[in-house]
Parts: structure tokens; sequence; C-alpha cells
């Protein structure tokens, strides 16, 4: 309890220290729930099984979480994200880098009622736009879900895969 308490403490100092530097914060809750190390389960859409682990750290003066993400064999994906505010725009965003060389930008409304979705568009030379999303649930204090989603349309939505992590 007394570490929940000191974590809670510097959260709102570095919030408030980031604040007064932007104007425009990550916002506490969120910054609260995700610090730490994760491990999940879950599945792809063809029902093969999926594990990873994950961790989430302030960086860069508290302007941004690190979000680290290592599948388990015999999967191999690796990421690297880093979870903002654009200070232009005042939208959160997510800067996605993994081990395939790929690079990818989300944006998103915030962390609302304990989720979050990161979205974006991707131009097609056929189709016009597809889109990727991303939605991480908060299910209890030390768990949440991660889903991975496609469109053709942005309305209707494929699933990629899911995971159930629990804070370790």
């Amino acid at each position: 309890m007394k570490t929940h308490v000191i974590t809670l403490l510097l959260c709102l100092g570095l919030s408030a220290q980031l604040k007064a530097q932007t104007g425009k914060q990550l916002p506490t809750d969120m910054v609260q729930f995700f610090l730490g190390n994760w491990t999940g389960n879950g599945a792809f859409a063809n029902g093969n099984k999926i594990a990873a682990d994950l961790s989430f750290k302030l960086s860069l003066d508290s302007a941004w979480i690190i979000y680290e993400h290592t599948d388990k064999a015999p999967n191999r994906y690796k990421a690297l994200s880093m979870w903002g505010v654009d200070k232009q725009t005042g939208e959160l965003v997510d800067y996605i880098f993994d081990n395939f060389q790929g690079h990818r930008k989300f944006s998103s409304q915030g962390w609302q009622d304990g989720k979050l979705m990161l979205t974006r568009q991707l131009p097609q030379p056929i189709n016009g736009v597809s889109y990727e999303r991303f939605l991480y649930e908060k299910l209890s204090p030390q768990s949440f879900k991660m889903t991975y989603e496609k469109s053709q349309d942005g309305n209707t939505w494929k699933l990629g895969d899911y995971l159930t992590f629990t804070k370790r």
C-alpha cells in the first residue's frame, strides 16, 4: 500500500510539472494505472495463442510513457512505443517502432472511463484508406485487455488479436 501511495504522489507531482511546462499532460489516472510490468495471454483471430510481457515507464521529464512490448516464443514481435500528448493538437499520440523495421503513429481522444482507443488511417492506392486500432480496456486495478483490430471502412472492424494482462 505504501508503494502505491508513493507512486500516486510521484505521478501527481510529475503531472503538475508537465502541465506547468506545456499546458497539456498525460492523464494522471492513466499514468498511474499503466506504470509497471505486465504479463498477458490471448489469441489471434485464427485461434492461435499469443503471450507477451509489457513494461511502462515515464521518460523525458514525464512528458512521455515508454511502453515496451515483447511477445513470448514462438512469436517474435517486439515493439517500443511512446505515448504522449501532442503539443499542438492536445491529442494523445502513440509512436510505435518494431523489430520488423516498422513504425506507425496512432492518435486518440484520450483515456476515458478506463479505456484508451488509439487509431490510425493508412492510405491505400486502390481502396483509398484502411484503418488500424488498439483498444486498451481497464478490467480491474491490476488487469487490462488489449485488442488489435483492422478495418477497410472505419466502421466494421476485424479482430487481429487480443491479450489480457495482469500486473506483475
